[in-house]
Order: C-alpha cells, then sequence, then structure tokens
C-alpha cells in the first residue's frame, strides 16, 4: 500500500512539473527549466518576452514599467571580471525573429528616447540612438551615435551632435572630419585664464589665450595627460617646488623627485618670453631674480634626458 501511494505521489509531481513547464497562467506565458515565457514556450532567460505586435510611432512600446511616482529600471551585477556589469542590450535584424537579415547601412539599431507630457499627450522631444555605418561586411561592423534635442520653439527633436565610428565628434555636421568638426557655431571660453592646449615637437605643452588687445599669446603649462587630480591616475603632476613664493630677490628651485644628473630650467614672463636660463645639479638651486619687474613668471625644468619635470608659475613682488 505504501509503495503504491509513493508510486502515486511521484505520477503526480511528474504530471504538475509537466504542466508547469507546458502553461503556468495562460495560453501565452510558459515556464520552462525555471524561466519566464511571454509568447514563447522555449524562454532563454529568466524572463523572455516574445511578440509578434506592430507598434507604430508614437505609440507606448511592448514592454512598459509604469509607476506614480518613481519608474526604473535597476540592473545588478556582481563579478570579478571587469569587463561585465549591467547593460541594456538592444539587437536589430531586417526580416523576422524566426528568419532574421542582415542590416543595411543607415539602420538604426537601438537607442533610447524621452517624452514630456504636454498639451494633452506624450511627446518626445530627445533622444540617443545608435545606427549601422557605412561599409557594412565581412569582419566588417560600423556604427554612429547621433545625439538629437528639441529647442526653444521646435516641435520635433533634431539632430545636434553625432560621434562617427572613427571617433569624429560633429557638433552641427553629420560628416564629422576632425577629433572635433563644429559645423555652424562658435567655441566660447569664458574664463580667460582658459584656453586652448596645444604640444609642441619636444613634449612641452603651451596654452594659448588671449590678451586684453585680443592678441592670442602662448605661455608653458603641464601637460593634462601628467596632471593627477582626485580619483585619477598617470604621471605626477610638476615635480619641484618654488620657494618663497611670492618672491623677493631670490628664489629657490627644489626637484621634489631627487635628481643627481643636470637639471636645466627656464624662466619665462607670461607672454612666454625667456628671460633666464641656465642649469644645476643635485635637485637644487637658488637663482637670482631681482632684475625682473613685479609680476607673475613661469619656470620649466627639464632633465638632461629631456624629460619635463614641469612648469610652476611664482610671483614676483
Amino acid at each position: 500500500m505504501k509503495s503504491f501511494i509513493g508510486v502515486l505521489i511521484g505520477w503526480f509531481g511528474i504530471f504538475i512539473s509537466v504542466e508547469a513547464q507546458v502553461d503556468t497562467i495562460s495560453g501565452n506565458i510558459y515556464q520552462f527549466n525555471g524561466n519566464l515565457g511571454i509568447g514563447t514556450s522555449m524562454p532563454q532567460s529568466g524572463l523572455t518576452l516574445r511578440m509578434n505586435q506592430p507598434v507604430v510611432y508614437p505609440e507606448p512600446g511592448i514592454l512598459n514599467i509604469m509607476n506614480n511616482h518613481y519608474a526604473t529600471f535597476d540592473g545588478y551585477a556582481a563579478s570579478d571580471i571587469h569587463y561585465v556589469g549591467s547593460l541594456l542590450n538592444g539587437r536589430r535584424s531586417r526580416g523576422t525573429l524566426d528568419f532574421p537579415l542582415n542590416v543595411e547601412p543607415g539602420d538604426r539599431i537601438s537607442g533610447m528616447t524621452s517624452a514630456m507630457f504636454y498639451n494633452e499627450q506624450f511627446r518626445y522631444n530627445a533622444s540617443i540612438l545608435f545606427y549601422a555605418g557605412q561599409g557594412l561586411g565581412y569582419d566588417s561592423y560600423p556604427s554612429y551615435i547621433v545625439f538629437n534635442t528639441t529647442g526653444a520653439g521646435e516641435w520635433v527633436y533634431n539632430e545636434r551632435m553625432r560621434l562617427s565610428g572613427e571617433g569624429n565628434l560633429g557638433i552641427g555636421t553629420t560628416h564629422p572630419s576632425s577629433k572635433i568638426h563644429v559645423a555652424d557655431g562658435d567655441i566660447y571660453i569664458e574664463d580667460f585664464q582658459r584656453g586652448v592646449i596645444m604640444k609642441s615637437p619636444d613634449g612641452q605643452c603651451w596654452r594659448g589665450t588671449v590678451d586684453v588687445t585680443g592678441q592670442l599669446n602662448f605661455v608653458p603649462v603641464e601637460c593634462p595627460e601628467l596632471v593627477t587630480g582626485p580619483g585619477e591616475s598617470g604621471k605626477a603632476g610638476p615635480q619641484f617646488g618654488i620657494f618663497p613664493n611670492p618672491a623677493g630677490d631670490k628664489i629657490t628651485l627644489n626637484v621634489t623627485k631627487h635628481s643627481e644628473g643636470k637639471v636645466l630650467y627656464t624662466v619665462q614672463n607670461t607672454e612666454g618670453v625667456a628671460l633666464k636660463s641656465g642649469s644645476f645639479y643635485n635637485g637644487e638651486a637658488k637663482l637670482d631674480v631681482s632684475v625682473l619687474p613685479t609680476g607673475v613668471y613661469l619656470v620649466t625644468l627639464v632633465d638632461e634626458t629631456g624629460n619635463s619635470l614641469g612648469c610652476e608659475r611664482f610671483i614676483k613682488h
């Protein structure tokens, strides 16, 4: 009797398990191997939603997350592998899900859009869209990204910026031909102490700023990649100090990274004119700056191998 009951319970468990894998809620919702499928009896992930429903812009999409307050999608990933994390993947083909076909250049692959409620309906006003680029082929899958916004007086969003597959950023142009390509506007630098930094062939960086007469002047500065800020990695900033600062008739140059070799120094004014130069050993030098008028000056140090030790500024009383 006990054996019969055991067999009956076993068959009943198998029956429930089979039924659960076939259809758990309705004729369109399935459970298979612990995965939940909507529109498919063979879900390939924890939740697989498969539909054959045409959606015409601007109708709501297939999956909606709705709430009276925050409506967020949070992805959590835990891993010791550096290249994994929480991702939102968008996949696109032509054809159908069962018979996918290759995309063509210019096809939108994926994207993110935003819409705000105004005048009794939701109106799309910004987006970041991902496209297939020109040159598709075997081992060639080019792409580009388009950033769209809606300006005052406009009722649909327009392209404002594009990042090409080559890494060129275009503002006001759909064909950026350089790392930054501005087609229909100005580049405005409000802070008069800031400007354009360029590197000369000897590895020295120069910042170009405009003076009160409108003339562009260049002064030596530390190259941005050598400056280490909070939370950043890279080489150290200037490797020497100037004392005292503000200075009187004399200053002391002290190389914080001890060097027994020769160090070359140059003292320049803010217009980039060299006023004093020389060399010293053992990481320290005392310079007479009594002949310099009151003002701001820059000191650039280079070791005997040509490596920059930085550029520091001091004030002369």
